[in-house]
């Protein structure tokens, strides 16, 4: 049979910032695989050999399905002619504030002012260069026709590869006030700029033998701050947040299966036992979860019931209301939207998470597969869904106060057409990130102050550990100031896994 449709994947591809000239790496492509593609073979550094950091590429595929077939082929020039078109802008200038000095988050105050109020011209503000289309492989279009005010600032470039699949690339990371005006907010500051973008991905395909012209589901990318914990990932990850939408407003039925640890439960301990190499308040908690973990071939649960139900207990049920407080109720220690100083309401796992530490809780030894036989071996072969369970579960899920690389209303308000795949239709260029922080840099800065509870360690680490085995602030309390990390960002170093551990590598902060 024909093929008769065709979808873009990932559907929310994600690429990141980096100042190098010339190098980039290619972010992950299958669930659970941290180890990126370097474009110049070196697999260990996230830095070139100027110390810069290497941008990281979203990789966009095709899949095509014949009619009555839910089995995808990929779809590449061996197959197909393929014109691609994407649109980055950048347009938190012209956006709502984000938060008010002194007064809680944007979710509080729905009807903010907006930022930049003495511009009159409001379009001086965003930072828009139009489409671009490429149709031949290894070709590249830069959007370096963007403006802010009357400055030119680059967004980044797409490119194809010798199979005519689709590379985004972001901008380098730079800040600047053309003015020079000061950075005196973490989210809110006029009179700035930065190249962090988003926009749709689209493609028109056609097979070869065949007149007719397809055009693609169309996907989008986000091109956000660097991750500096790439294999380290965050409590709850954008995955698992838009996982919960497409349950909660998409009518998406979770397949109906016996939880399996490895798979479902593991997961999660994993990730709330990898914090202590990103955050020191992390440490007390890894000795009780590593006995959670089954003997290999054992019938039942490790740990006893009473230590896997103090656990549960300690989590934040996701049904609390968000400004209530629960006393005792503070796993994870993350914070939430809403930012409460007093009383440190914290992050909630999701319904479905919660779901699986409630059976695990309960686990006798039939709930769920003990299928445990040591640490999960990714898999091997690309897959539509699993390129965007790659690409988001690799990113922040919350506490969007703003958010890392994306906020709120990507969760709350943004159409979806179906579980992940935005509806490009009813959004704009630059949706998905104009209420981040501006520039990026301050919100770095600022959610680096240690209140007792974290941000978003996984990706903005607070402490590491050094290959000496030594303990560590991971900005060695050299960067004090948002313009500081304006200026100095690029110089963090980066988390790499070595065996069991991880340890920071390539800082040259104190230089």
């Amino acid at each position: 049979m024909a093929i008769n449709n065709v979808k873009i994947f990932p559907s929310i591809g994600i690429a990141r910032l980096g100042n190098s000239a010339d190098k980039y790496f290619i972010g992950p492509e299958i669930p659970g695989n941290h180890n990126p593609t370097f474009n110049d073979g070196d697999d260990h550094n996230y830095k070139d050999s100027q110390f810069k950091i290497k941008r990281q590429a979203a990789r966009f595929r095709l899949f095509g399905y014949e009619e009555g077939s839910n089995a995808p082929k990929e779809i590449t020039l061996a197959e197909a002619n393929i014109k691609w078109t994407v649109e980055l802008a950048n347009t938190k200038a012209e956006w709502k504030m984000f938060a008010q000095r002194g007064v809680g988050g944007g979710v509080e105050h729905p009807d903010l002012p907006r930022r930049n109020l003495d511009v009159t011209d409001r379009n001086l503000l965003k930072i828009t260069p139009g489409p671009r289309t490429i149709s031949e492989p290894n070709q590249i279009e830069k959007f370096n026709t963007g403006k802010f005010k009357d400055k030119t600032v680059p967004l980044g470039e797409i490119r194809t590869d010798n199979e005519d699949r689709l590379l985004v690339l972001g901008g380098s990371g730079k800040s600047d006030s053309p003015s020079g005006r000061n950075l005196d907010h973490f989210a809110d500051n006029d009179d700035w700029y930065d190249d962090v973008s988003d926009g749709p991905v689209k493609a028109l395909v056609q097979i070869k033998g065949t007149n007719n012209w397809i055009q693609a589901s169309s996907a989008w990318v986000i091109c956000a701050p660097p991750k500096f914990s790439p294999p380290i990932e965050h409590i709850v990850t954008l995955y698992d947040t838009l996982l919960q939408v497409a349950v909660d407003r998409l009518n998406f039925v979770m397949p109906s299966r016996r939880l399996s640890f490895t798979k479902d439960v593991y997961p999660l301990l994993a990730r709330a036992m990898n914090m202590k190499w990103v955050s020191s308040s992390a440490s007390a908690m890894h000795p009780t979860l590593m006995q959670m973990i089954p003997v290999p071939g054992s019938h039942g649960p490790a740990g006893s019931k009473s230590d896997r139900q103090g656990i549960f207990n300690r989590l934040r049920n996701p049904n609390t209301p968000p400004h209530e407080h629960n006393p005792g109720k503070n796993m994870p220690k993350i914070w939430s939207d809403v930012y409460d100083i007093h009383n440190g309401i914290t992050l909630a796992v999701t319904k479905i998470q919660y779901h699986i530490f409630e059976q695990w809780k309960d686990w006798t030894g039939d709930e769920i597969d003990n299928d445990w036989i040591g640490h999960p071996v990714p898999d091997t072969v690309i897959t539509p869904e699993g390129l965007t369970q790659a690409a988001l579960e690799n990113c922040i899920g919350g506490a969007f106060y703003p958010g890392i690389e994306t906020s709120y209303m990507t969760r709350d308000n943004y159409p979806f057409i179906e579980p992940f795949r935005l509806d490009a239709s009813l959004l704009s260029p630059g949706d998905l990130t104009k209420q981040m922080a501006v520039p990026w840099q301050s919100d770095f800065n600022d959610c680096g102050y240690d209140t007792g509870l974290q941000w978003w360690p996984a990706a903005r680490p607070d402490d590491v550990y050094l290959t000496d085995g030594s303990h560590v602030k991971w900005d060695r309390e050299m960067i004090n100031s948002n313009k500081d990390m304006v200026d100095n960002w690029y110089k963090l170093g980066f988390i790499v896994q070595q065996g069991d551990s991880y340890f920071e590598t390539q800082s040259t902060i104190d230089n």
